[in-house]
């Protein structure tokens, strides 16, 4: 799962940098002045690449089915690396991937869900976003493929890792330019009996 983890997060940061990278326009209009001069690289950039921000971000996720619970616990609490610069809300919306991993342990009981997909993030005011306040309020949703990996003994499910499908709903705000803070709430389908949906709250910072 370690191997799985590291893989995933080296993708988010690679799409979240490809997203994030503005449409190029040089090769159509170069101006006199600086055509067959190389340009200059933006602070954090080697060669064109951006370098991933590294931060950490954490949440507390509450599963909303009551045999989830009894199985896994109330709530789950995850603490961990993040890789890419949190999302920037504009005044008309935006694409980006979205990655996330929850999991859990408790006896013999063992639960990992980490949706896969693309979301959309749109701020609340298109002047806070002009303004470029320090807290822009934004709400947002996301369509995913669910990787989970499910333990339950007493229901006769073995450790391995299946594919499911989900979404989510989400409100935020930005916290300056390297953090924010936001509560979501994340759509299931049953996997093995198993209703994963649930509320969360994650904050995050990037340094």
């Amino acid at each position: 799962m370690g191997t799985f983890l590291m893989f995933a997060v080296l993708l988010l940061g690679t799409l979240s940098s490809a997203f994030a990278q503005p449409l190029s326009t040089d090769h159509l209009a170069p101006s006199s002045a600086s055509a067959g001069l190389p340009k200059k690289a933006e602070p954090g950039k080697k060669h064109g690449f951006e370098i991933p921000k590294i931060g950490i971000d954490a949440s507390i996720f509450a599963p909303s089915n009551g045999k989830t619970r009894s199985r896994f616990g109330r709530t789950w609490t995850i603490i961990g690396l993040a890789l890419g610069r949190p999302d920037s809300p504009s005044a008309t919306g935006r694409f980006s991937p979205d990655f996330d991993v929850t999991q859990t342990s408790s006896s013999n009981h063992h639960a990992f869900v980490a949706p896969l997909g693309v979301r959309y993030r749109r701020a609340f005011s298109a002047d806070d976003v002009k303004r470029k306040r320090p807290l822009i309020p934004y709400y947002g949703a996301a369509a995913d493929f669910v990787v989970l990996d499910l333990r339950s003994p007493e229901d006769n499910v073995h450790s391995r890792f299946r594919l499911g499908y989900g979404g989510s709903a989400v409100i935020g705000t930005t916290v300056g330019a390297s953090g924010f803070a936001e509560a979501k709430y994340l759509a299931i389908g049953r996997v093995r009996g198993f209703d994963l949906s649930g509320a969360s709250i994650t904050v995050g910072i990037r340094f």
